[in-house]
């Protein structure tokens, strides 16, 4: 089983690369996309979209109880920002940012342990 690190940094990968999600309507313009190398600044998505779709689950739930951390856990791990960096958007000391950060994965652990129990 991958930890919690594992799945927030692939899924913010997923996220930026917008895997699985339609992005044209064109036939024409799909069979030129998908036979051009794509060239990007971040390394691939390692997680399948079932896994993705169940971290973007588990931090939507985390953003009804816990907005600021769910906020901190979405800009950090979609934009590669620091933590200072996230701490100035979201109003908050780096430390703070840390923490929020920490709970959030401590939260998508029990989440996946409770998925792998049922």
């Amino acid at each position: 089983m991958r930890d919690a690190e594992d799945l927030l940094t692939h899924w913010g990968r997923w996220s930026r690369q917008q895997v699985g999600v339609p992005r044209c309507t064109s036939p024409s313009y799909v069979l030129m996309r998908d036979n051009v190398e794509q060239v990007s600044d971040f390394p691939d998505a390692d997680i399948t979209d079932d896994e993705a779709l169940l971290v973007d689950q588990i931090v939507a739930r985390m953003a009804q109880r816990y907005p600021k951390t769910a906020e901190c856990v979405v800009i950090f791990y979609r934009s590669d920002r620091t933590l200072a960096e996230v701490g100035r958007i979201v109003g908050e000391p780096r430390l703070k940012v840390r923490e929020y950060l920490i709970a959030a994965k401590g939260y998508v652990e029990a989440y996946m342990e409770m998925g792998v129990a049922a």
